[in-house]
């Protein structure tokens, strides 16, 4: 008899870890849709997000701030790192050139940028030059933008605000 209740439990165990191989694994986070830099191979002019986000792209890229101006609704809400929100088109426009004043150069790349529903997220690395003193320096940035009825309504941009001192 002592013989059989090892083997008895040993089976036990063995249902046991069965039991867990055949679980069904958790279900997957949907993974949002990409556009690579500022190519359209990904995007479809039928998806009104996706064109703006390769506008968005195009016009930092060349900087035609003016331009990128009608991407925004009258009442957008902006967030830089670290600062409060600034509300408004007018404030966009200052914020423009408060940048334009602080850097006499700059580079961006687009190295990854993601489109889901109404935010488009992209994933910014720039090189900047600072008008002041002529020191570069490297910035990378996560950018996200919200979209209502074809504009911006919300943007908020992640960045270490040290690589910003000239």
């Amino acid at each position: 008899m002592k013989k059989a209740k090892p083997a008895a439990r040993k089976k036990t165990v063995l249902r046991k870890q069965t039991k867990v191989k055949a679980a069904k694994p958790a279900a997957r986070a949907r993974k949002p849709k990409r556009v690579a830099g500022s190519t359209t191979r990904h995007a479809s002019a039928t998806n009104p997000v996706r064109e703006l986000a390769r506008r968005i792209v195009e016009l930092t890229v060349t900087h035609e701030d003016e331009k990128a101006l009608a991407f925004y609704a009258d009442a957008i809400e902006s967030v830089e790192a670290g600062m409060p929100a600034m509300v408004g088109v007018d404030a966009i426009m200052q914020k423009f050139v408060r940048w334009r004043s602080m850097v006499s150069d700059s580079t961006w790349q687009a190295r990854n940028v993601w489109v889901d529903g109404n935010t488009i997220i992209i994933e910014w690395a720039g090189r900047v030059t600072f008008a002041a003193t002529g020191k570069q320096a490297d910035l990378h940035e996560v950018a996200i933008h919200e979209i209502e009825n074809g504009k911006i309504v919300r943007e908020r941009f992640y960045y270490d605000r040290a690589a910003l001192q000239p």
